[in-house]
């Protein structure tokens, strides 16, 4: 009989060990999607751009994105930061192949702790630092603006929305004046178990452009696991998006690979 009990025990405090791992890991993905996620986080993001125009071959950027949130009383602050490097293939007109760093931006949001009911939302600068190592991988200008952010988050949905408007204010005077539009809104779904089905297309405008040549629309989606690689929280993603409407520069698609690392949560 105390062995029965002993093993009834051990039956219940492993049940309970898994519902807990699989509770900390809904938990964990459920944070990924919101964007004022209290965590400390190294997206690594692999984008491999599709029939694109005038380039024999694929086009390759890797970007790093870290995340790093506060606490300051009745708000947080969320710092957020891109610099990648990117690859060129030859071009059909005999030009070789460029590959190098691109440029960094850099955004904070002051997010209040206090939603509106399941809608929370941040505001802060945007500014871009021209870092990259060739004219091709970067605009060759400082640009600053403003960036916007709402998430509303309830059951196993998520909804954001990230808008970041930036102008060119000095840089490198032959180079073009930037005045451009980013809008990146994520619709993502819960399956369980850190699997998460979703879509997250990055949305451009470069208002300086032609009449017909501002606007890239990207349309798709994909799927992220979260796993554990030992106790480091791990998130693995795949999505591809057709540019419906595109730039005649812009390639026709993209691939993207994530993973995700998580230092804090």
């Amino acid at each position: 009989m105390n062995y029965l009990k002993a093993l009834i025990l051990t039956g219940i405090l492993a049940f309970g060990n898994i519902l807990s791992f699989a509770q900390t890991q809904e938990e964990i993905a459920q944070k990924l999607q919101n964007p004022l996620s209290n965590i400390t986080a190294l997206p690594i993001q692999y984008n491999f751009g599709l029939g694109t125009p005038d380039y024999e071959g694929t086009t390759y950027t890797t970007s790093f994105q870290p995340v790093m949130a506060f606490d300051y009383g009745k708000f947080s602050m969320v710092h957020r930061a891109v610099i990648g490097t990117s690859y060129l293939p030859s071009t059909t007109l005999g030009n070789g192949s460029t590959f190098g760093t691109t440029d960094l931006n850099y955004s904070f949001y002051f997010a209040p702790k206090k939603k509106l009911g399941n809608l929370a939302f941040g505001v802060g600068p945007s500014i871009d630092m021209p870092t990259a190592s060739d004219p091709l991988l970067g605009s060759g200008k400082w640009n600053a603006g403003a960036s916007i952010v709402a998430v509303y988050q309830k059951n196993k949905w998520t909804l954001d929305m990230v808008f970041r408007q930036t102008n060119s204010f000095a840089g490198d005077d032959e180079r073009a004046d930037v005045n451009r539009f980013v809008s990146q809104t994520l619709v993502a779904y819960s399956l369980g178990k850190g699997w998460v089905v979703n879509t997250f297309p990055t949305i451009t405008a470069n208002w300086n452009a032609d009449k017909g040549q501002q606007w890239t629309v990207p349309v798709g989606g994909g799927v992220s696991k979260l796993v554990f690689l030992g106790k480091l929280p791990t998130q693995f993603g795949v999505q591809y998006y057709n540019n419906v409407v595109r730039p005649d520069y812009v390639g026709k698609s993209e691939l993207r690979f994530t993973t995700t690392f998580v230092f804090s949560k």
